[in-house]
């Protein structure tokens, strides 16, 4: 059976710092994932989970309110009733479950309700990249992240290619790692991993063999210039291949 877009997973690294002094990187994080559906107006955040016996776990929401404050909430999972939070959120920043859960655990806005994201079962929640932080206003900065491409699935992906799908802002440039499964990092994330970053596609090395069950470590650099703007836009990374 042909790899499906569900087979290539875009999980975090093992650190995804919120501060500039913690180490930024590592290897894989097949536990959390960095990819989700932001919220479409301000409101409270509901979690849900498709098996009646999680009961036992907590989720904690960390989000930004819509006066910019940044605020965190921890509820108790009550199985197939959803839990909601006090806060009303304008965007939400991070969800981390106390441990894994049998079923899947749907975090969604109260309205609607509508789905952000699921966490899949065994896996432990989903974060943004390059959480609370700002422009400098006086000089631009630059901060670097790590995300890794995992290709799920029994077949290998061929000549296999990150791309840049969408960047509105200009901001963000990408590289990648010199090897699959790598674990490299940096001291923090304001030290670059000295990648050669541009907006171009970037081959996957392997001879652009993305290995099954393998991954490939994506660095992001994002420029603030100085006093820059507040962005609402979503960075969007690509990975394509060829399959049998």
């Amino acid at each position: 059976m042909s790899i499906t877009a569900a087979d290539l997973v875009a999980y975090a690294s093992a650190n995804m710092p919120a501060d500039d002094s913690s180490t930024s990187g590592g290897a894989i994080d097949t536990l959390r994932r960095i990819d989700f559906t932001q919220i479409a107006a301000t409101d409270k955040i509901e979690a849900v989970s498709s098996a009646a016996g999680d009961t036992t776990q907590t989720i904690t929401l960390t989000g930004r309110k819509a006066d910019g404050s940044i605020v965190s909430e921890t509820l108790s999972l009550n199985g197939t009733t959803a839990v909601a939070t006090t806060n009303n959120y304008e965007r939400l920043l991070k969800a981390e479950l106390s441990a894994t859960c049998t079923g899947n655990v749907t975090v969604r806005r109260q309205t609607g309700p509508s789905t952000l994201r699921i966490i899949p079962a065994g896996e432990r929640g989903f974060m943004a990249i390059f959480r609370q932080l700002a422009s400098d206003p006086s000089v631009q900065k630059d901060y670097y992240c790590k995300f890794f491409w995992k290709n799920t699935a029994t077949l290998a992906l061929t000549s296999a290619v990150v791309k840049e799908n969408a960047d509105p802002d200009n901001r963000i440039t990408h590289a990648l790692a010199a090897s699959l499964d790598d674990s490299g990092s940096v001291a923090n994330r304001v030290t670059s991993p000295g990648l050669t970053f541009s907006n171009a596609d970037k081959n996957v090395p392997n001879a652009q063999n993305l290995s099954a069950g393998s991954a490939i470590g994506v660095w992001l650099n994002l420029t603030l210039p100085a006093a820059d703007a507040a962005h609402s836009t979503t960075y969007t990374s690509e990975l394509a291949g060829q399959t049998t």
